[in-house]
């Protein structure tokens, strides 16, 4: 009697054993299911399960972890494609005006119709056009592998002094040209952690848009300020001036001005000289009056004492 109780317990036991097992398997199975319906379909709210510490919580949470990156790298993938189409669009836009230009004087000269004052004309036109066709190919390499880290810059203590004096000297002739004079301010030397061959190119792309954008029989001044963590290098011309809601504009990659229709540019000096400065820890800040002044201010780390 008693064995046969003892077997009728022994199955009763394994049954609801069985029972118990096979539910919790198949709950769990069901759970995981869920999950990978959930990471399949790049749902990112599956829910936690109320034990933090049980197998099935850790596979949900790595699940989670997984949907996040998946999702962050298709985001910055889409982010990523939707710049270059950008970029590819605004340079075919800025190329296709020198571009027209090239082929059409071309056309009219190998038409031969035209006298010799005119072939003269169209050949330096040509030129014209050329050259700034290869000065926006240059910038454009310039910027796409600053953008993507092909280009490292190496901030060096350096003296300040002979980095101006070189932007200076880049853009002395186009000044000469126009009657402008450039004159500095009398500033102590001061070693400053900078790039001196990219900051003196983002320096002179400055220094030409102020010389472009000034009157003839100008000037352009230039001062250095020192203070606690920066130093400030300021940059004023008297010329055309920039309209207050456009200070964040100029900046951008491939902008021109409202007020800048008429003189030759491309909307890549501000955009690279922002770069530049922005990958060696510095900033430009710009405040303009239409009409009256443009001052570009500088800002480059100070040497740790």
């Amino acid at each position: 009697m008693v064995l046969a109780v003892t077997l009728i317990m022994t199955i009763v036991l394994c049954s609801l054993t069985t029972f118990f097992t096979y539910r919790y398997v198949k709950n769990a199975f069901d759970s995981i299911d869920k999950v990978l319906d959930s990471v399949l379909n790049k749902n990112a709210g599956i829910s936690l399960e109320s034990t933090s510490d049980s197998r099935l919580s850790k596979l949900t949470h790595k699940a989670n972890k997984i949907l996040h990156m998946t999702t962050s790298d298709f985001t910055q993938t889409t982010q990523e494609k939707e710049t270059i189409q950008s970029f590819i669009s605004d340079m075919s836009h800025q190329m296709k005006t020198p571009l027209s230009g090239v082929s059409m004087y071309t056309d009219l000269l190998l038409e031969g119709n035209v006298t010799a004052t005119e072939q003269q004309e169209f050949l330096s036109r040509i030129k014209v056009g050329t050259e700034k066709l290869q000065w926006m190919m240059d910038s454009l390499v310039k910027v796409s592998r600053l953008e993507v880290g092909a280009i490292e810059l190496l901030p060096v203590p350096a003296a300040i002094k002979q980095t101006i004096t070189d932007s200076i000297s880049s853009v002395y002739g186009a000044a000469v040209k126009k009657s402008i004079s450039i004159k500095s301010a009398y500033f102590e030397d001061v070693l400053l952690l900078h790039d001196r061959k990219w900051t003196c190119e983002a320096m002179t792309n400055l220094l030409e848009n102020a010389v472009k954008y000034s009157p003839s029989d100008s000037e352009i001044n230039i001062s250095v300020e020192s203070l606690p963590i920066y130093t400030k290098i300021i940059v004023t011309d008297y010329g055309i001036g920039i309209p207050f809601a456009e200070w964040n504009s100029i900046f951008k990659r491939f902008y021109r001005g409202q007020n800048t229709k008429g003189v030759d540019g491309a909307g890549l000096g501000l955009y690279l000289a922002s770069l530049i400065f922005q990958k060696q820890g510095g900033y430009i800040l710009v405040d303009s009056k239409p009409g009256q002044h443009t001052t570009f201010s500088m800002f480059l780390q100070n040497c740790k004492k």
